[in-house]
């Protein structure tokens, strides 16, 4: 396999884990959240509102993982 090919793979792979990650996210947001008002739930729809929604909340390892996934995929994208 070339180069790119490996890199699509991981464009793949990374997106997915960053979509699995996002959705614990927003769930931990809607269903667990207790410090939360409405406003911060509803806001959390939005992808980047979400990990901020849920640190505020007091989630810690959930939207750090977020973050870093993002990051990884940013990464990956530049290396195109």
């Amino acid at each position: 396999m070339s180069g790119h090919a490996w890199l699509l793979i991981a464009w793949i792979v990374v997106g997915a884990a960053v979509l699995i990650v996002h959705a614990v996210v927003l769930a931990e947001v809607w269903v667990h959240a207790r410090k939360l008002d409405w406003r911060w739930k509803l806001g959390a729809l939005v992808p980047v509102i979400a990990p901020i929604a849920a640190w505020i909340d007091g989630r810690r390892v959930a939207p750090l993982v977020w973050l870093v996934l993002v990051v990884i995929y940013f990464g990956l994208r530049l290396l195109e």
